[in-house]
């Protein structure tokens, strides 16, 4: 039997229908909301790491790495060149052989006037007659006279020398006082243009260097060959001028060390050479036993010489030897005479040297006698302290002033080698004697002289250490 629905029936399940809708709600929604907080929890983060960024301290490493866009390089354009400079006008030239200034300044372009002009003005200063071949010269004209001339030359010590005459204008030239006087005071011829002479030395600059070496056939040949020369030679010699006979005592293997001044000239962009100066240190070796020597001036300029490392002094009241290293050609004692052919006593010693070389006095001195000989040819004698002459005989001439009672100091140039008189070849005999006997001079022994003053003591010391340790460095092969 079917029943048809009563209204008790459709109430009811109304409100049960209700009842679920009212029982869903709170889950849609929950599920709702749960998609819209997944859907909106990118954002926020978003937010708060830039509200956490920006809060942080500007020290504070970023979450967030930030990359930046890449430098732009500008390539600027290469700078224009420079433009080249004008051509030096100033022509540069040599005097031809057989040549005059006059000559070679016509070939460009100066006239004979002009020239006589600067001859004037350079007067005193150059003497253009005395110009060689190959003597360097600047002449700059402005196409009709001579502006400025310049002469590349050196002075007395061999230093670079430039001399130029520039060409004054006419508003600038004073008058000479007379047609006789010029200006400076040269004599000369006041009329025409004048030049202003002007002498600039290139830049001299001394340095200290060292020389070392052995000796293996004389110490002439050791110097040589350890880069010095003949005047380095003679400079070092002279520190031991009063303590060693180098023509004697010299052996092979004996070596040498030195600190001398070495002169150089800045020439523009040459340095040239010029010489040796002073030496400051040096020492010698010589079969077993060290000779050393110190320049040394004290600070006040009152006190000076040459001493060893103990402030003792090198100097003494006679020299070993009365000339530059040469050789020996006779010793003192018995000989076989050259001229008279016989066995007799050589009362001195014989140095064999070319004819000019100078000869020195060996100590301070009076003139006993400068006069010609049969036997000793051109000869002086000197009356020396405590009893003591010296002989030098066979000179090809005296020096200036040599005559009886004239005083001399020691190592002043008394004559030069020669061979006059009863002579063989150039060569200087030397003979000394005390109380009118004749004696060895190579056996003689004489007192140094002063030491080290005690007041100069530490001031010698300081000044001896570096150089005694700049003396041990030196190589000596």
């Amino acid at each position: 039997m079917r029943y048809a629905r009563s209204g008790h029936q459709d109430r009811t399940q109304e409100l049960d229908s209700k009842r679920l809708e009212r029982a869903a709600a709170p889950t849609t929604q929950r599920r709702l909301g749960a998609v819209v907080a997944a859907l909106a929890l990118p954002a926020v983060l978003a937010v708060t790491v830039t509200a956490v960024h920006q809060s942080r301290p500007q020290t504070a490493k970023a979450l967030v790495p930030v990359v930046k866009a890449p430098p732009v390089v500008v390539v600027a354009p290469p700078p224009a060149p420079a433009p080249a400079p004008p051509p030096d006008p100033t022509v540069h030239d040599t005097l031809g052989n057989g040549e005059a200034l006059g000559s070679a300044l016509a070939r460009h372009g100066v006239g004979a006037d002009d020239v006589s002009y600067l001859v004037r003005d350079l007067k005193g200063t150059l003497e253009v007659r005395s110009l060689r071949v190959g003597a360097r010269f600047s002449v700059l004209t402005d196409g009709k006279r001579l502006t400025r001339f310049s002469f590349r030359t050196t002075n007395g010590e061999g230093v670079p020398r430039v001399i130029t005459a520039s060409r004054l204008a006419d508003a600038d030239v004073v008058p000479a006082v007379d047609e006789n006087v010029g200006i400076g005071g040269r004599s000369t011829n006041a009329s025409g243009p004048r030049f202003d002479v002007m002498v600039q030395d290139a830049d001299v600059e001394t340095v200290v260097e060292g020389v070392a070496g052995v000796v293996r056939g004389s110490l002439y040949n050791g110097v040589l060959d350890a880069g010095g020369d003949a005047n380095l030679v003679n400079k070092f010699v002279d520190v031991f001028a009063w303590n060693i006979d180098f023509y004697r005592q010299t052996q092979a293997g004996d070596t040498f060390r030195v600190l001398v001044e070495k002169k150089y000239a800045n020439d523009g962009d040459e340095r040239r050479f010029l010489g040796w100066g002073n030496v400051v240190a040096a020492e010698y070796e010589n079969a077993g036993t060290t000779f050393r020597g110190f320049a040394f001036r004290t600070a006040d300029e009152t006190f000076s010489g040459t001493f060893d490392e103990t402030g003792e002094s090198l100097e003494r009241t006679f020299l070993r030897n009365p000339m530059e290293v040469t050789r020996i050609t006779s010793n003192y004692g018995m000989r076989f005479h050259p001229v008279l052919k016989t066995e007799r006593k050589h009362e001195g010693i014989d140095y064999g040297a070319p004819i000019g070389t100078p000869i020195w006095s060996v100590a301070d001195g009076v003139v006993a006698e400068a006069r010609y000989s049969k036997s000793a040819g051109n000869m002086v004698t000197i009356s020396h302290i405590n009893g003591y002459k010296t002989e030098y005989f066979h000179m090809s001439k005296f020096a200036e002033g040599m005559k009886a009672g004239a005083r001399v100091k020691q190592k002043q140039i008394i004559g030069y080698v020669g061979s006059t008189g009863r002579s063989t070849g150039p060569h200087l005999h030397f003979g000394m004697l005390r109380n009118n006997a004749h004696l060895d001079p190579a056996k003689q022994k004489f007192p140094n002289a002063k030491p080290i003053p005690a007041q100069y003591r530490s001031e010698f010391d300081a000044h001896v250490a570096p150089l005694f340790a700049q003396l041990q460095a030196l190589t000596r092969s």
